[in-house]
């Protein structure tokens, strides 16, 4: 019986939990949408921005921006404040967040500050900003997606874009294509960089035998999907932890 407690009530707890935030988080999207409707989002603090214009020439589908060219729905909070159901775009490049202005606004496109951003989520991609002081360590700072949280682990990823010239026979346009991301491990509040299989043991070494064995029964996700096989790994790293913690007690 005190197994089955033991067993179950984490699992349990972490459900309440997040019904918990998720209601939290409703309630707070439809009090800020209401204030927005009430005083009209073009008078509140989310139109302070520069005026956005178009840096490269692009033909096709390789652009700067996250996923697609197109302005998505999204939110952000932005200098201490949420904003909801906005048109938004990721430039991946340049490491911005552009808001399209709604017409009575005068209509075109926003450059968010980026020092005011904490967080922003196009469709559902969710995004933080981690700053040079609280991770001095990471090689690039700025936009990460949440890639995985959980209670013991929050695993980052940073999109990175690589720029080309091309030139047609009238004019120079560019082409972005996407370059190796960069992950980023929160484990006891600090952040650590999670790419390499050196970086991964470094930080577990007691599991070193069984990170080994993931790298080569997973080869094939590695190849085709490498954030995806670091979110694995984080799982199976934390699946670890908690058996290691179980035996102790």
């Amino acid at each position: 019986m005190i197994y089955f407690f033991k067993k179950y009530l984490a699992p349990i707890c972490s459900f309440g939990f997040f019904l918990l935030t998720y209601a939290q988080e409703d309630s707070q999207e439809k009090h800020y949408n209401f204030f927005d409707d009430q005083v009209g989002i073009e008078n509140t603090g989310l139109y302070r921005g520069i005026v956005y214009a178009e840096k490269y020439r692009t033909i096709n589908e390789n652009t700067q921006f996250f996923q697609t060219r197109d302005f998505q729905k999204g939110s952000v909070c932005y200098d201490g404040q949420c904003y909801y159901d906005l048109d938004l775009r990721y430039d991946v490049y340049e490491d911005e967040v552009l808001l399209r202005l709604i017409t009575k606004a005068g209509g075109g496109t926003l450059k968010l500050l980026k020092e005011h951003i904490e967080r922003f989520q196009i469709t559902d991609n969710k995004f933080i900003q981690i700053q040079p002081e609280e991770a001095p360590l990471l090689n690039n700072h700025g936009f990460y997606e949440v890639a995985y949280e959980s209670a013991v682990f929050s695993l980052y990823t940073k999109y990175l874009k690589k720029s080309f010239e091309r030139k047609d026979r009238k004019s120079l346009y560019y082409e972005f294509l996407d370059g190796a991301s960069e992950n980023v491990l929160k484990y006891k509040g600090s952040y650590t960089t999670f790419n390499t299989k050196k970086e991964i043991v470094t930080l577990f070494p007691e599991f070193k035998r069984e990170i080994d064995k993931f790298y080569n029964v997973a080869r094939g996700l590695r190849k085709s999907n490498p954030d995806g096989f670091k979110i694995s790994l984080v799982k199976r790293i934390e699946i670890l932890l908690s058996q290691t913690a179980n035996q102790s007690k």
